[in-house]
């Protein structure tokens, strides 16, 4: 009778993504986990030590929470690649996109978000022995599993999202097993999410050696500001191991831009029963680098003690992100008396308004304001006052502040931006003595160039004429 290392192979696999998942380690006797349940999620879950069911991850919240699927804002497209102890290699490729028209705040689409993922582990070859221990042949141990989940925001601020999977295990002979999981997210206040899911629900399998490991998981994300995320979930798994898991993630950088972002993260995992490796094991780290507004790279390492270390990679591809429509901010609108109604006779004479006389187009560029900042340096607020005499000199003028910016950076803050240097202006010009009623400004954004620019590179031609306030004093 032949025994082979099927028990080698299993402990690798459940070891190798043990960090990252609800279900993937598995200590009991007689069960298993299969891959189905080491999807490992994405480097940026791991290096947070998993602790992510509340926190959004756009498509890849599939392999954690399908709930947070409802707040995908863009069509995504994930690679992720994982290798360590041993010879074992894992791929999972992810595609998630929103549903529906996207909502005013561009999160989710009113149909929320759908994702769809395929990967393989490859465990390598394990020796097969005999009932005296003599090596028999050698067998190739994978797995293959798919899943696919939507989540849609069902309250304001409450999300529900399912997922169903399908995996094929090889391990000597086929196992294929299928599950779902389901999960809701709630906003209890805009800085603080707490999410729930329940995952492998059994759908039906034919594994002979085990069964697939359910599990709970419930998780907080604290959004402390832009820059900085905590997280902390924990894991209830039937007949397997459950954890407490901490995490952290800082970014250093324009945030609002999201370029050239830096992300550093650390997590901090509990395991019960602890599983007595020697080593660094509870420990993860990784950094985060967003290269362009359509591209992200990441980077894991999550220890192991004595079996070593595994390294995470993920490549995220985003296109066709929604873009807040522009909303201009009005200070001030100095609003013309209603007209007197006047007779109309054969002998009357329609006349045309007269068209306003412009006095004075005043630019101020980019070099006048602060670095991304609406503050005004001492040269701005010298050749304003030059403005602000001639609205002294001529008391029926008014002024219109408009403010405009380069391409570079999202569309979102670009609009804030050109809003803000718009306002810094106006306010300028009321603390100057002008009357509210005379003033009125507006931000354009990026929506309205003064030169074409071909990239979004940062001292361009294009981008300096682009990032402008222009203050236009016009008298009717």
């Amino acid at each position: 009778m032949k025994i082979s290392s099927i028990g080698i192979g299993v402990v690798s696999a459940a070891l190798f993504c043990g960090q990252a998942r609800a279900a993937e380690t598995d200590y009991a006797a007689g069960t298993r986990a299969l891959p189905l349940q080491q999807a490992g999620g994405t480097a940026r879950a791991m290096a947070m030590g998993s602790a992510v069911v509340a926190v959004s991850q756009g498509s890849s919240s599939l392999l954690w929470n399908p709930a947070g699927l409802s707040r995908i804002r863009c069509t995504e497209i994930g690679l992720h690649h994982n290798t360590g102890l041993g010879d074992t290699v894992q791929e999972t490729a992810i595609i998630g996109f929103p549903l529906g028209e996207v909502k005013p705040d561009c999160i989710g689409g009113s149909l929320g978000g759908i994702a769809a993922s395929y990967g393989y582990v490859d465990h390598g070859s394990f020796g097969g022995r005999d009932a005296i221990g003599l090596p028999t042949e050698d067998y190739y141990a994978g797995d293959y599993s798919a899943s696919l989940g939507w989540g849609m925001e069902m309250l304001p601020g409450l999300a529900g999202g399912i997922a169903l999977k399908v995996n094929q295990s090889n391990f000597d002979k086929i196992y294929n097993s299928f599950a779902a999981d389901v999960g809701i997210l709630w906003t209890v206040i805009p800085s603080l999410d707490l999410g729930l899911a329940y995952t492998n629900i059994s759908l039906g399998d034919n594994i002979a050696i085990g069964k697939l490991v359910s599990g709970l998981r419930l998780g907080a994300a604290w959004t402390v500001d832009k820059h900085l995320i905590l997280a902390a979930s924990g894991e209830l798994q039937n007949k397997a191991m459950d954890r407490l898991q901490l995490g952290a993630e800082y970014l250093i950088g324009n945030t609002e831009s999201k370029i050239n972002v830096l992300a550093l993260r650390a997590g901090f995992q509990v395991n019960y029963p602890d599983p007595q490796l020697s080593g660094l094991t509870d420990l993860t780290l990784g950094l985060g680098y967003t290269l362009t507004r359509s591209m992200a790279l990441d980077y894991a390492m999550v220890p192991s003690g004595e079996l070593g270390t595994s390294h995470k990679l993920s490549l995220t591809f985003r296109f066709k992100c929604p873009r807040k429509p522009q909303k201009p901010v009005i200070v001030a609108i100095m609003v013309p008396p209603a007209p007197v109604p006047v007779p109309v006779t054969e002998s009357a004479v329609i006349q045309k308004a007269p068209e306003p006389i412009v006095l004075k187009s005043l630019l101020l560029e980019d070099s006048h304001f602060d670095f991304d900042s609406a503050a005004l340096r001492p040269e701005g607020m010298a050749a304003l006052r030059e403005n602000v005499q001639i609205l002294k000199d001529n008391p029926k003028a008014t002024v219109n502040v408009a403010g405009y910016t380069s391409r570079r950076g999202t569309e979102e803050y670009n609009q804030d931006l050109s809003e803000r240097r718009a306002v810094a202006v106006a306010e300028f010009l009321l603390k100057e003595g002008i009357e509210p009623g005379r003033i009125s400004a507006i931000g354009y954004g990026e929506t309205r160039p003064a030169m074409y620019e071909a990239t979004s590179a940062k001292d361009t031609e294009a981008a300096k004429a682009n990032k402008r306030v222009v203050s236009t004093i016009t008298v009717k």
